[in-house]
């Protein structure tokens, strides 16, 4: 699981690779086809199982004949790569967790033991949002008329659009949000109503040089932010350079309550912190010891912990507070 480049998530989360879409400005099939290695000769290995017919499955991270983790090694064909499942649990800090970003989990080719192996994932580390997003959003319809769409406050169920041709789906009893990006045609949702049916709204523009690129107008953006206002939905803009083009600025950027976390406090510089014992040693200056410095390696009284001389511009690897935040 990484950190998110993507701006309204903290992290992605990828358990399934893969998809069967084939949309022509896929920034993910792009990617998964430049660090896939020698797709050939990656099929021929034992490590990558094939289940049916296009679908494969991962027990373990696939390395090639150099001992290499390759992260796509059936490219963009659709992958489950099981060792990822228990990565959500890893992470103690609640986050936004973004499910799937290189995958389509719902696409009707995806096996629904796949989809609720995923769910069950998610279930097993609660302190988490997981943010879903899919253009196959009659999957949703299906798994909740069956009974399999988890009816939680921290699972968000998007649909992915890029125009009036397409639909998103709500639901009174789940989360919901729409993703319009990329912003191929004017959205046309000038009745709030429409706007209302969802959580929340995120639009943004096709980045990257693809011959044949479409950019927004202004005039799109401005519909839809009217319609989001009206309705009460909060509304998020992907910031990139095509938007700050448009738009002649830094875009709207809003998240729903739910999704809303405490801003990350600060590892103090060890000088600064309550913990830092500072002991005067005449000419050599001040000698600082961390009075909580061992908890970092499970001794509870370990005694005193000498502090290098770079803690007083940041905090050492060891230091507590440092590990508490990156979990």
């Amino acid at each position: 699981m990484n950190k998110s480049a993507i701006d309204w998530c903290d992290f992605s989360w990828n358990p399934v690779t893969g998809c069967n879409f084939g949309c022509e400005y896929c920034y993910a099939q792009r990617q998964a086809t430049r660090f896939a290695g020698n797709i050939r000769m990656n099929m021929t290995s034992e490590q990558l199982k094939t289940e049916a017919a296009g679908l494969y499955v991962l027990e373990q991270p696939f390395k090639n004949y150099t001992g290499t983790v390759l992260p796509f090694p059936a490219g963009f064909a659709p992958t489950f790569h099981k060792y990822r499942l228990g990565d959500p649990a890893k992470k103690k800090k609640p986050a936004n967790i973004f499910v799937c970003s290189m995958a389509d989990l719902f696409g009707d080719w995806i096996p629904d033991e796949w989809i609720e192996a995923v769910f069950e994932a998610c279930k097993a580390a609660p302190q988490h949002n997981y943010l879903f997003l899919t253009k196959s959003p009659g999957r949703y319809q299906t798994l909740a008329a069956a009974g399999k769409l988890p009816e939680l406050p921290n699972f968000w169920y998007g649909s992915s659009i890029t125009g009036p041709d397409n639909w998103f789906w709500w639901s009174e009893y789940h989360h919901t949000f729409a993703s319009y990006e990329p912003m191929l045609k004017p959205l046309g949702i000038a009745d709030e109503d429409a706007a209302r049916k969802v959580d929340w709204i995120i639009a943004g523009a096709e980045t990257g040089h693809r011959a044949g690129k479409i950019t927004p107008e202004e005039g799109w953006l401005e519909e839809l932010a009217a319609a989001a206002r009206r309705a009460g939905v909060p509304l998020w803009i992907k910031d990139s350079e095509e938007i700050r083009a448009v738009i002649g600025g830094e875009p709207a950027q809003a998240l729903p309550d739910a999704l809303k976390h405490p801003k990350d406090r600060p590892t103090p510089h060890c000088a600064e912190c309550e913990h830092c014992i500072k002991t005067q040693e005449g000419q050599r200056g001040t000698r600082k010891n961390c009075a909580i410095g061992w908890t970092a390696e499970g001794y509870e009284d370990g005694g005193t912990r000498h502090i290098p001389t770079r803690g007083n511009r940041q905090s050492p690897d060891w230091c507590p507070r440092r590990k508490d935040d990156a979990e």
